[in-house]
């Protein structure tokens, strides 16, 4: 090439190269303040492994996107989407992590409208602060640990789809500007009814609200949005019948409705699928559709009906006039007999229990047991009102098919089977209605007669309540060799996936969400689920394995005690009987004695004393020496000032108590640990003086004129 000709194309060359590297620099290299932003936030959130190889050189603009990571950023130099995504098994972060510095941090990415931080072990309440994010216009935080209540995303204009589904955020519904158009909040802790203005949010095209505690009815209107495309309202306890007359949009291609209570028939729009419209609506009371899949009317209706009133409309005459007028004036003279007649029977009720029930206070002897309520077996036949009630709202007992479980647990492969030993085996299964069950396999003895096990299931039938790992239903097989021969009993049993207590005391997030209001709570279900096991039969259930990781907390923190003794058979008039335990397994485990209910009784409550010992001083009891020493040192901080009571709390629980509440439930930990049985107290004086515990506690938080104990 001349000579002449080489050297235009050199010069164009160079400042094309030159152009190329002004470009780099300029539109899209960050500014220093966003740099030092994201790498505060790779701090903040304990160096995630799609973070972990950020340097000074990083350009953070120019990094390729991943299923675990995606920067986008303006021609100004500014981030405007960012995407971290973990592993999906990530545990929460560190005590030291604080909500309120991530969003802090966050807020300084001032262009961003993106924003996804999925799967990262977050945990903590979502702070207000979050609003100053108003440029935001996706937003997803999903399966992630933030709990307490939603902040106020109205000042977000701009925010069109929201996420932050796998949380424990609730119970009420967070406030929404009108340009929401994906909403999803599915596995929180929303409770109470679908709130109306849902339906006014013209720009929703998905709402995914399932796996909550929703209740009452379906706002008709929600159907029919003409924007909305997606709706899945699985897995709730929505109500009532859906109109017939119920429209629905033209967009609307998915609806879920599967797992509720619903009953009645189904709107011609949603009654059927199509080429246009998926319908799922398993597991409801539901007239129209499949009824393979659906529950009896009996399992939707299981709260008292309405008085029905009749018609407004219907013409009536003076005469009728006038015994509606005399009805009610008896019906008020007939009211306030009524009330004397309560308010007679309640004097003479209180007068009897102030002589009956024992207050715990401390003994003017100096000694720290509570009188202990003497009960013998017979007492237990009256199960009390509060008793009777923990009962209510518990899944029906049902009998399964063996076709049902084995298609549960996939026809019980091994790798469904959880734990095998003397108790039989335990295998982890999914019921066609998505909820996941623990099927209990048990072989049975051969001497047993068909009767005595009938006997058998029709007693542990009854072991349900809310503060219990309830027993849902049984199977009972035939043996292969002879088909009218039972060999083997399934027990199906309530799967609680949250954890146990101790874990909710150990684990730094856990613990978080267990502040005193809390913990007196769980030890109150305990109690109770322990009231309802000595009082279920007679002689009760006691001598239990009442071990703090045997209590299981479920999603809203309700204590439910697992691994309880199962009853034996009683003997009949000549004290024989074919076999007590129907079951081929070890009898020295989880089944109850007939003959040891006293001292078993005192035996719960000494465990009880021990996980109440745990819950506040957030320790674990330990050997008896180290026992000695903890009681020690609580019976002295009684009588010392509040600030050492204080000091050997749990800290996680300081200034979330209220001394008076944190001093009742001391003693009753005392007292129910103590050495000498007979100073232990009765279950019923256990729990009285635990809910007391929460009503000074209530008092104390509704005043604003006592101060914080620490």
């Amino acid at each position: 090439m001349p000579k002449s000709n080489f050297l235009p194309v050199l010069l164009l060359l160079l400042h094309t190269i030159f152009s190329f590297l002004s470009l780099f620099s300029c539109s899209q290299q960050l500014s220093a303040s966003q740099s030092q932003a994201l790498f505060r936030l790779r701090r903040i959130l304990e160096y995630p492994p799609p973070l972990s190889s950020w340097n000074r050189y990083t350009s953070f603009c120019y990094l390729p996107s991943s299923p675990s990571l995606s920067i986008s950023c303006s021609s100004t130099g500014q981030i405007t989407g960012l995407y971290i995504a973990g592993d999906g098994g990530r545990s929460s972060l560190s005590a030291n992590f604080s909500s309120d510095s991530l969003f802090t941090t966050l807020s300084r990415l001032n262009s961003l409208t993106s924003l996804s931080l999925v799967s990262l072990g977050i945990w903590g309440p979502l702070p207000a602060k979050i609003k100053r994010m108003s440029s935001l216009q996706a937003l997803n935080l999903s399966s992630n640990y933030f709990n307490g209540t939603f902040p106020d995303f109205k000042p977000m204009a701009l925010l069109s789809e929201l996420d932050l589904g796998g949380n424990f955020l609730g119970p009420e519904f967070p406030s929404l500007a009108n340009s929401i158009a994906t909403l999803v909040l599915r596995k929180n802790n929303l409770r109470g009814e679908l709130p109306v203005f849902l339906a006014a949010l013209d720009h929703l095209q998905k709402l995914d609200l399932s796996s909550n505690k929703l209740s009452g009815p379906i706002p008709p209107l929600l159907f029919s949005l003409s924007t909305l495309r997606y709706l899945d309202l699985s897995a709730n306890k929505l109500q009532g019948a859906l109109p017939s007359s119920l429209s629905c949009g033209n967009d609307l291609n998915f609806v879920d409705i599967s797992s509720n209570l619903l009953v009645g028939g189904l709107p011609s729009c949603i009654r059927t699928n199509s080429s246009n419209l998926i319908v799922l609506n398993s597991w409801n009371c539901l007239s129209a559709a499949h009824l393979k899949y659906q529950h009896p009317n009996s399992y939707c209706m299981r709260k008292p009906l309405a008085a029905v009133l009749p018609d407004s409309n219907k013409k009536v005459g003076s005469k009728s006039n006038l015994g509606l007028i005399l009805g009610v004036v008896g019906g008020i003279i007939g009211g306030i007999l009524l009330i004397g007649f309560i308010l007679l029977l309640f004097l003479k009720k209180v007068k009897s229990e102030m002589n009956g029930v024992k207050f715990l206070h401390k003994p003017i002897d100096g000694s720290d047991s509570i009188p202990v309520a003497k009960r013998t077996p017979a007492d237990a036949r009256h199960m009390s009102q509060g008793v009777i009630i923990g009962t209510l709202g518990i899944t029906p007992y049902r009998v399964f098919t063996i076709e049902e479980l084995e298609e549960a647990t996939n026809g019980f492969d091994s790798s469904n089977l959880v734990s095998e030993g003397r108790q039989g085996q335990f295998f982890k299964g999914w019921l066609q209605d998505g909820s996941t069950v623990l099927v209990r396999r048990l072989k049975l003895k051969q001497k047993c007669s068909p009767q005595n096990l009938l006997r058998y299931i029709d007693i542990i039938s009854k072991l349900r309540h809310r503060h219990l790992v309830s027993i849902l239903g049984h199977c009972i097989s035939a043996g292969e060799g002879n088909a009218n021969t039972p060999s083997t009993v399934f027990l199906v049993i309530e799967y609680v996936s949250n954890g146990t207590l101790r874990n909710h005391l150990t684990e730094w997030r856990k613990r978080e969400m267990l502040k005193w209001p809390q913990r007196v709570t769980a030890v109150i279900g305990v109690a109770k689920g322990l009231q309802f096991l000595h009082t279920v039969m007679v002689p009760g259930l006691t001598g239990n394995d009442l071990k703090i990781e045997n209590i299981l907390l479920d999603e809203t923190l309700t204590a439910k005690i697992s691994n309880y003794n199962l009853p034996v058979l009683p003997k009949n008039k000549n004290k024989k009987v074919d076999c007590e335990i129907p079951f081929d397994v070890w009898e020295d485990g989880n089944f109850g004695s007939m003959q040891n209910f006293e001292n078993g009784e005192k035996e719960d409550i000494y465990q009880l004393g021990l996980i109440l010992l745990e819950v506040i001083t957030g320790k674990p009891p330990g050997l008896q020496g180290e026992l000695d020493t903890v009681r020690a040192q609580l019976r002295k901080s009684l009588t010392d000032s509040p600030a050492k009571l204080g000091i050997i709390v749990d800290p996680t629980i300081r200034n979330t108590f209220a001394y008076d509440s944190l001093r009742r439930a001391v003693e009753i930990a005392i007292n129910c640990a103590s050495k000498d049985s007979t100073e232990r107290p009765s279950i019923d004086d256990v729990l009285w003086n635990l809910q007391y515990c929460i009503q000074i506690q209530d008092g104390w938080a509704s005043s604003e004129n006592l101060s914080t104990q620490s």
